[in-house]
C-alpha cells in the first residue's frame, strides 16, 4: 500500500472513531438532575390486543429541588430486552401526546434503559407527565401459562399502583404475592392490583403471574391510527434523523468523507499525458427533507387509544369513535 494510500485510511478511521458516539442510535446521552413521580401506574396487559404483553408506564413527574431542571436532560425507564416501542412521550398542557426521539442503553441482564431529552425547563415543584408503552415478549407457552414481570423503578415514587389483567379465557389466573385489589376493567377483564410506597431505585417490584389458556389469541384486536400502520408514534433513531440537529451534523460527516475520499483518490491519479478531459459533472449533494406534519386526526386517535387503556371507554365505543374520526378525514 503506498504512502498516500495509508495516511488516507487513517484519518478516515480517525473521523469515524471521533464520530461514532455521536451518531450511534444507542449511545445514551449524559444525566443530569433527577425527578420524582408523585403518582406512577404500570399496567401489564399480557394477551391484550397482540400475542405478547402490552405494558404501560405513566407519571406525573416533579421537579423536588430548588433549582431549574434544565431542558435537554434526560428521562429513563428500565424496560424488557427485545421490547418494541409503541409510544414514548411527554403529555401536553392539553392531554395530547408529544412523543420524543429516544435512545437505549443495554444493560446486561435482559434490562434496556431507554431515554429521551426532555424539551422544556423544569421549575421547582413543576409537574412533568410522562407516557411509555411497549410490548415484550414473556416467554410463557400455552396452556399452562407463567411469567414474572419486575418493575425497576429509576426515580423515586411516592406512589406506585401496577395493574395486571388477566387476558379474555384466561383460566386459574393467580399472583404471587397475591393482589391487594381485584375487580373488573372497563372491558370486563379481571383486573389484579398493587400499591406500594416511597419506592425508590433500589426497590424493585416483582410479580409471579401463572395462568391457564390454550391459546395465544389475544383478547381484542389491535387497534389502528392509519389504513395500514399499528398505533406508533416514536420511531426511535429514524425520528432523530428527522431533526436538523441529528440531520445536519451527520451530512456533514458524509461530505467530509467523501471530500477526503475525493481528494487522495484525485491525488493518486496519473492521466495520459495529452488525454482528453471532459466537463466534470456536479455532484448532487445529500438533501434532507423536512418532517412533514401529521395527518388530521392523528392527535384524536391517539387521545381515543389512550381512553380505550385507561377504561374510560369500552371497545365497542371505540370502534365507533374511531369510524367516525376516519369518516370526517
Amino acid at each position: 500500500m503506498k504512502t498516500k494510500a495509508k495516511l488516507l485510511l487513517i484519518m478516515v478511521l480517525l473521523l469515524l472513531s471521533l464520530s461514532i458516539n455521536y451518531i450511534s442510535p444507542n449511545v445514551a446521552w449524559a444525566e443530569s438532575g433527577s425527578l420524582k413521580a408523585t403518582n406512577f401506574q404500570v399496567d401489564v396487559k399480557p394477551e391484550y390486543d397482540d400475542p405478547r404483553t402490552l405494558v404501560i408506564y405513566q407519571g406525573d413527574f416533579i421537579n423536588p429541588g430548588t433549582e431549574t431542571i434544565k431542558k435537554d436532560t434526560l428521562i429513563s425507564f428500565i424496560i424488557p430486552k427485545g421490547a418494541e416501542i409503541g409510544m414514548a412521550c411527554e403529555i401536553t398542557a392539553q392531554g395530547g401526546h408529544d412523543c420524543q426521539p429516544y435512545t437505549t442503553q443495554d444493560l446486561g441482564d435482559n434490562k434496556v434503559k431507554l431515554s429521551w431529552k426532555i424539551t422544556k425547563d423544569i421549575a421547582p415543584n413543576q409537574k412533568y407527565p410522562a407516557y411509555l408503552e411497549f410490548y415484550y415478549d414473556n416467554g410463557s407457552a400455552a396452556p399452562n401459562k407463567t411469567f414474572n414481570y419486575i418493575f425497576f423503578p429509576t426515580d423515586d415514587l411516592d406512589n406506585l399502583d401496577l395493574n395486571i389483567v388477566a387476558p379474555k379465557n384466561a383460566s386459574n389466573f393467580v399472583t404471587t404475592p397475591a393482589a391487594s385489589m381485584t375487580g373488573k376493567d372497563s372491558n370486563g377483564l379481571d383486573l389484579f392490583s398493587f400499591n406500594y410506597k416511597n419506592q425508590t431505585p433500589k426497590d424493585n417490584v416483582a410479580v409471579k403471574v401463572d395462568y391457564t389458556k390454550s391459546d395465544n389469541k389475544p383478547s381484542f384486536d389491535k387497534p389502528q391510527i392509519g389504513d395500514n400502520n399499528p398505533i406508533s408514534s416514536s420511531t426511535g433513531w429514524n425520528s432523530q434523523l428527522s431533526k436538523p440537529e441529528f440531520l445536519i451534523p451527520i451530512l456533514l460527516f458524509v461530505a467530509i468523507l467523501t471530500g477526503i475520499l475525493i481528494f487522495g483518490l484525485n491525488r493518486n491519479k496519473r492521466p495520459a499525458r495529452g488525454a482528453y478531459k471532459g466537463p466534470e459533472s456536479k455532484k448532487k449533494g445529500p438533501t434532507s427533507k423536512k418532517p412533514g406534519g401529521e395527518q388530521a386526526g392523528t392527535q384524536e386517535k391517539r387521545k381515543l387509544r389512550q381512553m380505550l387503556l385507561d377504561g374510560k371507554i369500552d371497545v365497542d365505543t371505540y370502534k365507533q369513535l374511531l369510524s367516525e374520526i376516519k369518516e370526517d378525514n
